[in-house]
């Protein structure tokens, strides 16, 4: 859920991030399901709430995502669609965006669980990806990602159709949370669009959370999001 997965959908993708984070922002890409009845001023109407996505043997993590009740109030459960950028003048800054927000977990041994929440079809969103690595993997998967993307100010992303936008990377370093942890604000724009999400990434034993916290023209507030991350955190299950 990268927050190229909102702009580009207003110009009829289904992608702009990896919140990722977020396939719906300004084109009002259809929320898929929902978790909870609650009022939403854009009359999104709510249908079976989607189960959230696990690899098999994942229940521990699928059952550790976090849920509306964590969230504040207006969240529904959905399914953002993604359509990530296919190309850029910084493969390795792109990436490395879609590795962690929309590419699903390609190690043989490692395990995922994803979850998306959305507030209406015009945002904010919020994406929660799950990893179990093995060895010291989530940890190594962090600070590589902290490396590449701290040296990714700006960088040119397009689209098989011909599409294009920019991407920028704002890093903010630790968020002191788990045994190391990195965020940074990502923005993306396309045309007269701009998506902002603030992105987290905790390593807590073999465990990689990746929280994808996106709004338009700004993300919500960066404690706030901190604040899910650390929620996030203690819902984990407690492995070696």
């Amino acid at each position: 859920m990268s927050p190229r997965t909102v702009a580009m959908s207003a110009l009829g993708h289904r992608r702009l991030a990896a919140l990722p984070v977020l396939a719906a922002l300004l084109a009002g890409t259809a929320l898929s399901g929902c978790d909870s009845p609650g009022r939403r001023s854009d009359s999104v109407v709510p249908t079976q709430a989607p189960a959230p996505s696990a690899s098999p043997g994942t229940e521990d993590l699928a059952a550790a995502l976090l849920t509306t009740a964590q969230l504040p109030a207006g969240y529904v459960k959905t399914v953002l669609r993604d359509d990530p950028p296919t190309r850029s003048d910084r493969p390795v800054c792109l990436n490395s965006i879609n590795s962690l927000e929309s590419a699903r977990v390609s190690h043989p041994d490692a395990v995922e669980a994803r979850v998306d929440f959305a507030m209406s079809q015009s945002g904010p969103f919020l994406r929660q990806v799950l990893r179990r690595l093995p060895g010291s993997g989530a940890r190594q998967d962090l600070e590589q990602a902290a490396r590449t993307l701290s040296g990714c100010p700006e960088f040119s992303i397009g689209w098989s159709d011909g599409s294009t936008g920019t991407e920028q990377v704002e890093p903010h370093g630790s968020a002191g949370i788990g045994d190391a942890s990195w965020h940074a604000t990502v923005t993306a724009t396309t045309g007269t669009f701009t998506v902002q999400e603030t992105l987290v990434l905790v390593a807590a034993g073999r465990t990689l959370l990746v929280l994808g916290d996106a709004g338009s023209p700004a993300a919500p507030e960066r404690s706030r999001t901190l604040a899910l991350a650390r929620t996030a955190l203690s819902r984990l299950p407690r492995r070696p």
